[in-house]
């Protein structure tokens, strides 16, 4: 194996930061997990702080996916919804290369899950028009059209009966709301059912830490989509980052 196959993935999340080295040729870590508390809404120089401490074991020069919160258009922050607002419209990518000191590509976050899975896990050779749901401290999006990435989505945002969808059935509004899982999937199947009635996807899959516990939840779902769990689970931002190092 060469150092060409292989790229840094690192997942900013609303809660921590992660890390690990990644075999692009079969989307598997070569490394130890790393991760430290996400300062998320401390200053920028806080966060690329972190950044810098937990990437830095992982010694060598390989490529850096930086996978964030945010919408990104060439390499620049342009929401912060679950961040410091002081984010919007900083170059992150350049700033995380001065940082790190290798080369950063920057990409949202749940693009970064839903890559992974479209190479690696769930919706690999699926045709079609796919729909990937990341249900944490929000709900990310991904959307893939015969394979092809729709960049930045942002449906977790998206009005559901006056609220928006990440305020019913994000894994944090669960834990907060201390619902029950009965409640929450009566929330999340109406959030669904809204997603596909106007994308109409073939395939959804389910990412986040909240599906590690599936089998409460996903006998619960009912939709003309073909419901999945994403198959790389917590670690597809950080392998969908790594990916992305390639995709530039």
């Amino acid at each position: 194996m060469t150092s060409s196959n292989l790229a840094i993935g690192v997942d900013v999340g609303g809660s921590s930061i992660k890390c690990a080295l990644v075999d692009l040729d079969t989307g598997t870590f070569v490394s130890e997990r790393f991760s430290t508390p996400t300062p998320a809404q401390d200053s920028t120089e806080t966060l690329l702080t972190a950044l810098a401490t937990v990437v830095a074991n992982l010694p060598g020069d390989h490529a850096v996916g930086l996978a964030f919160p945010s919408v990104i258009r060439n390499g620049t922050v342009r929401t912060a919804a679950n961040l410091n607002k002081a984010w919007i419209g900083q170059p992150l990518a350049k700033l995380a290369t001065e940082h790190l000191h290798r080369p950063v590509v920057l990409i949202n976050d749940a693009d970064a899950a839903g890559l992974a899975e479209l190479h690696y896990g769930a919706a690999r050779g699926v045709d079609g028009t796919v729909l990937l749901l990341t249900l944490g401290t929000g709900i990310g999006s991904a959307l893939f059209i015969d394979g092809k990435l729709v960049p930045n989505t942002e449906f977790g945002h998206l009005e559901v009966k006056g609220q928006e969808a990440e305020h019913r059935a994000s894994g944090r509004v669960k834990v907060e709301k201390n619902m029950t899982w009965d409640a929450w999937a009566a929330e999340l199947n109406l959030v669904v059912n809204t997603m596909h009635a106007l994308m109409w996807p073939d395939l959804i899959v389910l990412c986040g830490g909240i599906t590690d516990e599936s089998e409460k939840f996903m006998d619960k779902l009912h939709c003309e989509a073909e419901l999945v769990i994403g198959a790389l689970r917590s670690e597809a931002g950080i392998v969908g980052a790594a990916l992305a190092t390639t995709l530039v």
